[in-house]
């Protein structure tokens, strides 16, 4: 996945907790992660129910000489995006996505189709399946 628009309003920048560094993506090809913030207000891996947003763990870097560059380096600023458009939804994602599925936010930065009560609607894959809108908007799963 990779972000193809992102308007104003719909993102923001923070910097990413020292405890995050080296924390690979969890979904989306192993390059989106949600996030929220720590004590801080530091960015730090979402927990079940404290999405605040998405971050796209590549951005602004270049594969590393073993191939990697979807870990996130601490102390770093990072977009992130609460209302994005989102593109190759059916690539290398994880969970499998198909049009018209809900994504969640879970525990650990992971996102899921079938939520658990209390998971933060994340967006919806649209038609055609490889477009996702994020838009993060703190909507719990209901029991």
């Amino acid at each position: 996945m990779r972000i193809d628009q992102a308007p104003e309003g719909g993102k923001f920048r923070a910097t990413a907790a020292a405890a995050l560094d080296g924390t690979a993506g969890a979904w989306g090809d192993a390059d989106m992660l949600c996030v929220t913030f720590d004590a801080s207000g530091d960015l730090v891996v979402a927990a079940l129910g404290t999405a605040i947003g998405v971050i796209w763990t590549k951005e602004g870097r270049k594969p590393l000489s073993d191939g990697s560059d979807n870990e996130v380096i601490g102390g770093r600023k990072y977009t992130v995006f609460t209302y994005a458009e989102l593109v190759e939804a059916e690539i290398g994602s994880s969970p499998a996505l198909s049009e018209g599925d809900e994504v969640w936010a879970t525990a650990a930065g992971d996102v899921v189709t079938s939520p658990a009560t209390g998971a933060v609607y994340i967006g919806t894959v649209l038609s055609g399946g490889s477009r996702m809108i994020v838009n993060v908007n703190g909507r719990p799963a209901s029991a």
